[in-house]
């Protein structure tokens, strides 16, 4: 996940400095927020004021605010996300915050708190909010969610892509099928199962971003499964495209053998013949290179 400073105690990032003014103005925090995020003295003071952030470190000192920016070929977020660097007891850690209004705020910890003690996602310290701004008529009250940041190498589409271009080895599809399946076995659809949300580090797989999931009393069934590899693969395929038109890579030859052996080593994996989903065509339509997609159009043939 890419990240570009905006602030530290030396001011301004000169980083954030260059970027166009529209990127600026998209990674700020918008809305009436319970503080200013990207302020130190006023991050020094939350850090500190708020028991569940890291309590085992006393005396935090912020050292650096970063601001999530998409990659090349990644799209902008609907919620805006900042990880900040602190110093505590002579150790350097991270946290991240992510704006968000209540209701999905409220939900993500919730989901968060049940799973972090279970599987690879966030461990969610607390979601900040202030009533009184609510009660007092600001526009857009947003609040802030406290998590641990997930160290990692890749996300799905990055991992994925490599392999198809450079040949590197792949591997971890179980480990990935046991993450999601264990998750979808407690009645949980993330519902958003796009390639930047599955992140892989050194002890596996990891998976963020829950505030558009839905939550069920019981597992979830077959169609909600493809929905969720559907919308995972169509991503992909789409990220893949763009990479390629962009480096003028031909989609033919082992590029393409490599593309389809992962999708039907994919779908084996999580023991799929035939998917179903409505959501695979929708991604389908924003593919330019024709190779490409009908390579992925052989999956509703399969």
């Amino acid at each position: 996940m890419p990240w570009i400073s905006i602030n530290s105690r030396s001011g301004v990032s000169g980083e954030f400095k260059r970027l166009p003014t529209p990127d600026q103005r998209r990674m700020l925090p918008s809305g009436s927020l319970p503080f200013n995020l990207v302020d130190i003295d006023n991050l020094d003071r939350v850090l500190n004021g708020i028991p569940e952030i890291f309590p085992e470190y006393k005396n935090k000192k912020t050292l650096l605010v970063e601001g999530y920016y998409p990659p090349k070929f990644g799209v902008w977020s609907a919620h805006k996300l900042y990880r900040i660097k602190f110093r505590a007891d002579g150790t350097e850690k991270y946290v991240v915050a992510k704006k968000m209004p209540k209701v999905y705020g409220e939900k993500e910890f919730s989901i968060l708190f049940r799973l972090s003690n279970l599987l690879s996602v966030p461990k969610p310290f607390h979601f900040l909010y202030d009533c009184e701004l609510e009660s007092d008529g600001f526009p857009d009250v947003q609040g802030i969610l406290w998590m641990t940041y997930i160290e990692h190498r890749f996300n799905f589409n990055e991992y994925i892509l490599k392999w198809c271009i450079e040949e590197s080895e792949i591997s971890y599809f179980e480990k990935m099928h046991g993450l999601l399946t264990s998750i979808w076995s407690l009645g949980i659809k993330h519902n958003d199962l796009k390639g930047e949300h599955l992140l892989l580090g050194g002890d596996g797989w990891s998976i963020i971003d829950f505030e558009k999931s839905k939550v069920g009393a019981a597992p979830i069934g077959e169609k909600d499964m493809d929905d969720e590899i559907s919308v995972l693969l169509g991503d992909f395929t789409v990220y893949m495209d763009r990479f390629i038109f962009y480096h003028g890579i031909k989609f033919s030859g082992d590029v393409k053998s490599r593309y389809e052996k992962f999708i039907s080593e994919f779908l084996n994996c999580f023991g799929i013949e035939v998917l179903e989903s409505r959501y695979l065509p929708l991604f389908m339509r924003t593919v330019k290179n024709e190779e490409l997609r009908a390579s992925i159009e052989k999956i509703e043939k399969r």
